[in-house]
């Protein structure tokens, strides 16, 4: 059964700050995430433990955060724009650290997601994606490579064009179209200005 991703406020009538766009987009992100490993096993592939199903729902998320940066690109001025891709990084990480502590003990796991969610920045700086079709076919092979990369070599051929052709494009467009209804007005506060795409930074 998939988790259902929110697409609208609970509680209307009042102006959202970016701190709560971040949130709902982390809540959306980790839940799509979820779902996508979910299709996985209900595929055959199989995992190990708790902590391989995270690794493979960090990669997710990171793909996740990604296409959120690139759907507020011109919507969000510089510091709304960095201020929610912050804030959004910042509760994953708090996920992460909670749900790898429940299944692997205490630690500190946001930290090493922090960094892990840098180096993957500069991974799909350079893929594609457009607002009207979504994750290109380049930023959808570098998330069947990192899942295939923590699945293992079994099946990693029928792992990766899974997670290509189905569940990368299924997370893609089940969190943007979630995350449109929030994104609707645009940005909370402020002018919007274009910037560049985080991931180029």
């Amino acid at each position: 059964m998939s988790l259902r991703l929110r697409n609208r406020w609970k509680q209307g009538g009042r102006e959202r700050s970016i701190e709560d766009l971040a949130s709902v987009g982390a809540a959306n992100a980790w839940r799509a995430a979820c779902n996508g490993v979910l299709n996985l096993e209900n595929e055959g592939f199989e995992t190990s433990s708790r902590a391989q199903r995270l690794d493979i729902i960090e990669e997710f998320s990171a793909f996740l955060l990604l296409i959120a940066d690139r759907m507020v690109y011109g919507k969000f001025s510089d510091d709304e724009r960095a201020e929610f891709i912050t804030g959004m990084a910042k509760r994953l990480a708090e996920l992460v650290d909670e749900n790898r502590s429940d299944a692997q003990g205490p630690g500190d796991y946001g930290s090493p997601f922090i960094d892990k969610l840098n180096e993957r920045t500069g991974m799909y700086a350079e893929c594609s994606y457009s607002d009207e079709e979504g994750p290109g076919f380049s930023m959808l092979c570098c998330l069947g490579d990192r899942v295939t990369d923590v699945l293992g070599p079994t099946n990693r051929k029928w792992a990766q064009d899974q997670v290509v052709a189905i569940d990368g494009p299924e997370a893609a467009q089940s969190f943007s179209r979630a995350m449109k209804g929030f994104f609707g007005g645009g940005a909370p506060r402020g002018e919007r200005a274009p910037r560049r795409p985080l991931a180029d930074d």
